[in-house]
């Protein structure tokens, strides 16, 4: 048993092959932790280029405590702001997105411009420099239209990523898609719940009724893996890249941790939609459907489920201890019409029931992980990348 209930206790005594105890979804100790090592450290998906088209666009990022501006300047770069102001911290943006030559803080009116440099300070002494104080300013880089954001000061390096799935992004056609709708689910559970649930498909085949229609990855391995070994041998023209690492946590020491794979979606199925059927036009310089769909994740709460005609993707973010919040992103090829090359509501419902099922199910985990009689289970072997999650996990904690 252990006695050890310090963070490197728990982390010491995790039982390879076990969920985790209880204090690593209860703890605020733990949670403080998770902030600083994991979301102020590693690269978060903060939207898509399609958000803000013109120069003056820009919407808000936010999680946990912080809020971060993403806008378009003058010069047709994105940039990620930190709405605090310079002067005592207030927020300076306060709508979710808009358009706009300047922000302007609404407690002192200072003002910045859109590359956050201090443009407007009232009353303030001969010996102020505004120069010094602009707003702060996360890393940013684009992936295709992907707008990924980083607050460490010194940035893990996506170079693998880009350069291992240069054939995948440019297959899909990731510099022309655009961003055709987007969700927030809020869901009363620590956020370390939802990622694991979104890890493993265990649960797929008696939860989710509606994807167990479409995804082969729902069988049991007996039946998917000779599915897929067919899947692969029949179709070695599909993108199959030669990334490495193929699970996140094993990236080299620098580099942020990426995933890829393809795999098989049941007989007749071309989709993720209601009935299998195509929903938007192919992707990218996809040209035929290939009966499978390509599963694309960054660091350990930005998640993508690639079929041949449309993007779906997943981020996983803390609220606090005990909520979080499921986004998801719905992406066609940038020249699709709604109503006429597609349907919106058909578009969205298979992920739209998925994630409904899914809050229920983690919502109801949480409260059994409350319990006193909660103790850490042992894992089945379709909950493989929920380990992977959990090594690279407890490794990022300590």
């Amino acid at each position: 048993m252990n006695t050890d209930k310090s963070i490197s206790g728990l982390i010491k005594n995790y039982k390879y092959g076990y969920s985790l105890e209880q204090a690593f979804y209860k703890s605020q100790e733990i949670y403080d932790r998770e902030i600083e090592n994991i979301f102020l450290k590693n690269w978060i998906l903060a939207g898509h280029t399609s958000q803000i088209p013109n120069p003056g666009d820009y919407f808000l990022f936010e999680f946990d405590k912080e809020s971060i501006i993403i806008t378009r300047t003058k010069k047709d770069e994105v940039k990620a702001l930190i709405n605090v102001c310079r002067h005592r911290g207030s927020h300076v943006c306060l709508n979710k997105e808009g358009n706009t030559t300047a922000f302007t803080c609404p407690y002192h009116a200072w003002s910045y411009d859109l590359e956050g440099t201090l443009i407007a300070a009232r009353i303030m002494s001969n010996d102020f420099e505004k120069s010094e104080n602009g707003l702060h300013q996360a890393h940013v880089e684009l992936v295709g239209g992907q707008i990924y954001i980083s607050l460490a000061e010194e940035p893990l390096s996506l170079k693998g990523m880009q350069e291992d799935l240069a054939d995948v992004f440019d297959q899909y056609g990731f510099d022309h898609m655009k961003l055709v709708e987007q969700r927030t689910y809020p869901i009363e559970a620590n956020w370390k719940l939802a990622v694991e649930n979104y890890q493993e498909c265990y649960h797929c085949a008696p939860s989710h009724l509606d994807y167990a229609k479409i995804h082969a990855l729902a069988l049991a391995p007996k039946k998917f893996q000779p599915m897929k070994d067919k899947f692969l041998k029949e179709n070695t023209s599909n993108i199959r890249t030669k990334a490495s690492p193929y699970y996140f946590d094993l990236a080299k020491e620098g580099d942020e941790g990426y995933q890829y794979d393809r795999n098989p979606l049941l007989k007749g199925i071309k989709s993720g939609s209601r009935d299998g059927k195509p929903v938007a036009p192919l992707l990218g310089k996809v040209n035929e459907y290939g009966n499978g769909a390509s599963e694309f994740s960054v660091g350990p709460t930005t998640y993508y489920l690639i079929y041949d005609d449309h993007m779906v993707g997943f981020r996983f973010l803390p609220t606090s201890l005990n909520t979080c919040i499921a986004d998801v992103f719905w992406f066609v090829r940038g020249d699709a019409i709604k109503g006429k090359d597609y349907d919106l509501e058909e578009l969205l419902w298979l992920w739209h029931v998925t994630i409904l099922d899914d809050e229920k199910i983690i919502i109801d985990n949480k409260k059994g992980v409350d319990s006193h009689f909660y103790a850490p289970g042992k894992l089945s072997e379709m909950e493989m990348m929920e380990q992977h999650f959990l090594n690279w996990y407890l490794k990022a904690l300590s």
